[in-house]
């Protein structure tokens, strides 16, 4: 019998949790089966089973696969825009993830599992945990960017670095959510509400003064 190769086995992997993927964001996780889930890829369950040992573990793949998706892009070291300017550190973390709307149908997939996560974390103490430990990692990189524009006044000291740091995600999710569930939104223009709001210009006055 011929040997089968590694990359055919990650191949079939991925067609089952790509399967798993559409099916908890049609279905939710909890009326979601194995048997759907093998269906849906066009496998036995059987063999899915091979891949995946229970539910369980594709939820948990699911969740890995697409964490990255939503989370606040950062610039490397090398970036041209530098970490001391942060309004055009801001405004190129705003476009980028604005452009990832560029592809509906992959963001779709990438807000659905998101919704299920949310969802079910209100009630299963396992998924809670999985999603605070996701957001306390993009929060402790945004927090470290905070505090750095706090130290060279960029942002006011008076604030809690922590608290501005939970706005900052929230608007960031919660736009996300608003532009998947409503294609009216527009978020071009919600960056730059967002950047006015944070650096002068969106209080007449303010604007005023700015001249």
């Amino acid at each position: 019998m011929p040997k089968v190769s590694e990359a055919h086995l990650e191949q079939r992997r991925q067609q089952i949790l790509e399967a798993a993927v559409a099916c908890f964001a049609r279905r939710g996780f909890d009326k979601t089966t194995m048997v759907d889930i093998a269906a849906e890829a066009g496998v036995s369950d059987t063999l899915a089973y091979r891949y995946f040992s229970n539910k369980q573990e594709l939820i948990e793949a699911a969740v890995r696969q697409y964490e990255g998706q939503l989370s606040v892009d950062v610039p490397a070291g090398d970036s041209e825009v530098g970490l001391d300017d942060l309004r055009a550190l801001l405004d190129m973390m705003l476009t980028s993830n604005i452009r990832r709307f560029d592809d509906p149908e992959g963001i779709k997939a990438t807000m659905g599992i998101y919704f299920r996560m949310w969802a079910e974390a209100l009630h299963d103490d396992r998924m809670r945990a999985e999603v605070v430990e996701r957001w306390n990692h993009h929060f402790d990189v945004a927090e470290g960017l905070v505090g750095r524009a706090q130290e060279r006044g960029q942002i006011a000291r008076e604030f809690d670095s922590r608290s501005v740091t939970w706005v900052m995600l929230a608007t960031h999710y919660g736009l996300n959510v608003l532009a998947v569930l409503n294609p009216e939104v527009e978020l071009d223009k919600c960056r730059d509400v967002m950047l006015a709001m944070s650096f002068g210009g969106f209080v007449e006055d303010q604007a005023v003064n700015g001249d």
